[in-house]
């Protein structure tokens, strides 16, 4: 084999690897946000009134992140 084939399947590799991790902090994000959100509406407080709208685009923002970073990890299993 070639060594330079080598050395570019470690970085890919190496690469996936940070970018599982990052897949699995977005995902955790996403959780979060909507576990806040759902709090929020069942105490039906100030935070409800005002932060509803903003908690519903942060997690949309995640789940986004989220969903790109998939799909990266994808096409790199691919090549």
């Amino acid at each position: 084999m070639n060594s330079c084939f080598i050395q570019e399947k470690f970085y890919i590799d190496r690469y996936m690897g940070t970018m599982q991790i990052v897949l699995v902090l977005f995902m955790a994000a996403t959780l979060a946000v909507v576990v806040i959100g759902v709090i929020a509406m069942a105490v039906n407080g100030k935070l409800n009134k005002n932060h509803s709208n903003k908690l519903m685009r942060l997690r949309v923002l995640f789940q986004a992140i989220a969903i790109f970073v998939f799909v990266v990890i994808v096409w790199l299993a691919r090549n």
